[in-house]
C-alpha cells in the first residue's frame, strides 16, 4: 500500500519572483492531485509551532533551523506507517533542501525496505540537494526518481504528475 506524506505551508509565498498570499500551500496542491490520481491516503506533516504566514519571518526561522541543523517538533500522527512500503514524500524546497520538519519525519521513523518517491515544489532550484539528504536520513530506504514542480505552475501540473507516475510505473486510477 502507498501513502502520501507531505509538508506544505500556506500564507505569503514567492511565485514567479513576486510575493503572493496563497490559501493552500503549493506542495499540498500537488499532494491532492497525486492523491486523486493514485487513490491513496495523504498525511500532512504539521509542526508543533506553526510557521508564520509572513514570508520573511518564515525565511528567517527556516534559515536559522537549517544553520543549526535543528529538528522541528511535529504533531504526532495517528497514521500507522508500519504497513506502508511506498511513501510519496512531498515538500517545498527551502535553502536548496528539504525543510527541517521533513528531516524530523525521516529521522523519527524506521523506513527500512520502504520505497520513497519524492516530489517537491520550488521556484527554480528543482530538488537542490534534497535527494542526498533524504538518502542520508533514510539509508535503508530506496529513493526513486522524483517530480519537481515549479510552485507557480502547481495548478497546471496534472499532466506532469501523470507522466511521472508512468515513468516510475505507478498505476493511475483515472
Amino acid at each position: 500500500m502507498a501513502v502520501i506524506i507531505y509538508f506544505s505551508r500556506s500564507g505569503q509565498n514567492k511565485q514567479s519572483g513576486a510575493l503572493q498570499y496563497i490559501n493552500v500551500g503549493n506542495t499540498a496542491i500537488v499532494a491532492g492531485k497525486l492523491e486523486q490520481q493514485i487513490g491513496c491516503k495523504s498525511v500532512a506533516l504539521q509542526t508543533i509551532e506553526p510557521y508564520e504566514t509572513d514570508y520573511e519571518a518564515t525565511l528567517q526561522r527556516s534559515k536559522k533551523e537549517e544553520e543549526q541543523d535543528k529538528l522541528v517538533e511535529i504533531e504526532p500522527s495517528d497514521f500507522d506507517l508500519t504497513a506502508e512500503k511506498q511513501i510519496f514524500l512531498g515538500f517545498p524546497i527551502w535553502w536548496s533542501t528539504i525543510p527541517n520538519v521533513v528531516k524530523t519525519f525521516l529521522a523519527s521513523n524506521d523506513l527500512s525496505e520502504t520505497e520513497i518517491y519524492p516530489f517537491c515544489t520550488h521556484e527554480g532550484s528543482q530538488f537542490g540537494h534534497s535527494l542526498d539528504v533524504i538518502k542520508l536520513l533514510a539509508p535503508q530506504a530506496r529513493v526513486h526518481s522524483g517530480l519537481a514542480v515549479r510552485g507557480s505552475k502547481v495548478y497546471r501540473s496534472d499532466q506532469a504528475i501523470t507522466n511521472w507516475l508512468k515513468c516510475i510505473d505507478v498505476a493511475v486510477i483515472k
